[in-house]
């Protein structure tokens, strides 16, 4: 196989993996609100190839997302919340989302007893 065929076929296969819906991401509804994450994408890569007796190519490539903000929707109101390095993307949403937490630490609780009443004694 060509450097060029492997360039083409690797440039193609990026090109579908960094999509704008990767970049802008599926939007989620809580309550009143609607919150879209929004990613930054970065793509390394390299290839290269010999002729001669025999033709040898080869190539190779990273692909890393980051989560960089959330657009928070609430009636005609948007905010831009960068997610800082320090604080994950879960903690961000959670500080965005009470009623989505208050769901999550209820279901846990829930959990938590029915694993206690069933536990041997």
């Amino acid at each position: 196989m060509s450097v060029e065929s492997i360039a083409e076929t690797l440039l193609e296969k990026l090109k579908n993996i960094a999509q704008t819906e990767t970049v802008v991401g599926e939007p989620i509804h809580s309550g009143e609100s609607t919150i879209v994450p929004v990613s930054r994408i970065s793509i390394g890569m390299g290839m290269g190839g010999h002729s001669g007796k025999g033709e040898l190519a080869s190539s190779g490539g990273a692909l890393r997302i980051d989560p960089v903000a959330f657009l928070v929707l609430k009636g005609n109101d948007v905010k831009v919340l960068p997610v800082e390095k320090a604080q994950s993307a879960l903690s961000k949403i959670a500080d965005l989302t009470p009623d989505v937490v208050a769901f999550l630490l209820k279901n846990i609780s829930k959990k938590a007893e029915n694993s206690k009443e069933e536990a041997p004694k």
